[in-house]
């Protein structure tokens, strides 16, 4: 069987929070990037939000993207996420963060990442790309992105985190029940 190609997007928050709490999400497609691609540049223009950041959007506007997001079928396992607590070590969380949603159903045959991450420095993509294959995480790729604006799968990343960020900060009422929604409709995992 051929080894097949996972694209990555990784978006993080927390880091305000001084270690109390940190929050990896990762979008992980395969073969079908291009159509996921469409499909959220989609969602975001019927939604309203756009190509912003999850903070900069609307919060009407982010609720129906959200909406949208947990109910997408074609994305059943594409967006995982891992929450630390009382960690400091912002890239040894990412890593690990990273490492964890590709492990949670990596396919048969093997496989090799490509990986990209928000805002991450072009000083520290071989460091991530060695960490990962300390880990076992087959790379071909750590690349870093310092515009998300211009990816909808990497702003994609950046709205579980923010859903995921309000849940854990209980100062949302919306967000938990639309976490649990994505959760039973599998579109969401914490790995």
């Amino acid at each position: 069987m051929p080894t097949k190609k996972l694209i990555c997007y990784v978006d993080e928050t927390g880091q305000d929070t001084l270690g109390r709490l940190f929050i990896v999400s990762v979008v992980v497609t395969a073969d079908r990037r291009d159509e996921l691609l469409q499909l959220w540049e989609q969602h975001e223009r019927a939604s309203g939000k756009g190509n912003v950041k999850w903070r900069a959007a609307r919060h009407s506007r982010r609720v129906d993207y959200l909406q949208r997001v947990v109910t997408e079928v074609r994305f059943a396992g594409a967006l995982r996420y891992a929450v630390f607590r009382r960690v400091t070590d912002y890239d040894l969380a990412t890593v690990t963060g990273i490492a964890q949603a590709l492990r949670w159903h990596s396919p048969a045959g093997g496989y090799k990442a490509v990986v990209y991450v928000d805002g991450l420095p072009k000083t520290q993509r071989t460091a991530y790309g060695n960490r990962l294959r300390h880990l076992g995480i087959p790379t071909r790729k750590v690349q870093g992105v310092t515009r998300d604006e211009n990816n909808a799968l990497l702003r994609l990343a950046d709205a579980v985190a923010g859903l995921v960020r309000d849940v854990m900060d209980g100062t949302h009422a919306y967000a938990q029940p639309l976490l649990d929604l994505g959760k039973q409709q599998g579109t969401i995992v914490e790995v």
